[in-house]
C-alpha cells in the first residue's frame, strides 16, 4: 500500500507541474515591447479549466487504482507460492510419498472471500495412496488456510507404476 501511495502522489505532483509550466512560460512573455499592445496570458479558466482539472484527477485516480490492484495481485501470487512450497515440502518430507510423481499447483483468486485452489496431479499405484496424498495435503493446509479447496486429479495406474518400480529395482540391482 505504501508503494501505491508513493506512485499516486508522484503522479499528482508531476501533473500539477505540467499544468504550471505553460502558465509560467506565458507569464514571462507578458511584457510589452515598444509599439506592442500588452496581451493577457491564455490560461484555462471557467468550465474548460474545471474540465481539464477533472480529467487530470480522473487519470491520477485510475493510476492509483491500477497500482493498488497490481499490489494486491502480487501479494496473492506470493501467498500462492508460499502454499505451493508448503505443500510440496510436506509431500517430500513423507518417505512413502517422496518418490511418487505428484505435483501441487496453487491458485489464489484476486478477490478475498474466494478460497485458494490446490490442484494435485500425478500418478499413484493404489487408490488408498491417492486418498493418503489428498488427506495429507488437507491436514497440512487446514491450519493455515481453512477455506482452501483441493482438486485431487491424481490418477491411479497400478500396472504402469508396478512396472516402473520393478524396472527401477532391476536396473538398480544389475548395475551393482
Amino acid at each position: 500500500m505504501n508503494r501505491a501511495m508513493r506512485i499516486t502522489s508522484e503522479t499528482f505532483v508531476l501533473t500539477l507541474l505540467l499544468l504550471a509550466v505553460p502558465t509560467l512560460l506565458t507569464a514571462q512573455r507578458l511584457g510589452a515591447g515598444p509599439g506592442q499592445i500588452p496581451t493577457s496570458p491564455v490560461a484555462p479558466s471557467g468550465p474548460l479549466g474545471i474540465a481539464m482539472l477533472g480529467i487530470i484527477l480522473a487519470i491520477v485516480g485510475l493510476v492509483g487504482i491500477a497500482v493498488i490492484l497490481s499490489d494486491i495481485a502480487r501479494r496473492h501470487e506470493e501467498q500462492a507460492l508460499y502454499l505451493q512450497a508448503h505443500v510440496s515440502s510436506t509431500l517430500s518430507d513423507r518417505p512413502h510419498l517422496a518418490l511418487l510423481p505428484i505435483a501441487a499447483t496453487v491458485h489464489v483468486p484476486l478477490w478475498r472471500p474466494a478460497a485458494a485452489i490446490i490442484t494435485l496431479t500425478g500418478r499413484v499405484p493404489t487408490p488408498k495412496l491417492r486418498e493418503t496424498v489428498g488427506q495429507t495435503v488437507f491436514d497440512t493446509i487446514w491450519a493455515t488456510w481453512p477455506s482452501a479447496q483441493i482438486e485431487n486429479r491424481i490418477v491411479v495406474e497400478p500396472y504402469r507404476m508396478r512396472h516402473a518400480t520393478a524396472q527401477t529395482f532391476v536396473l538398480g540391482h544389475e548395475s551393482k
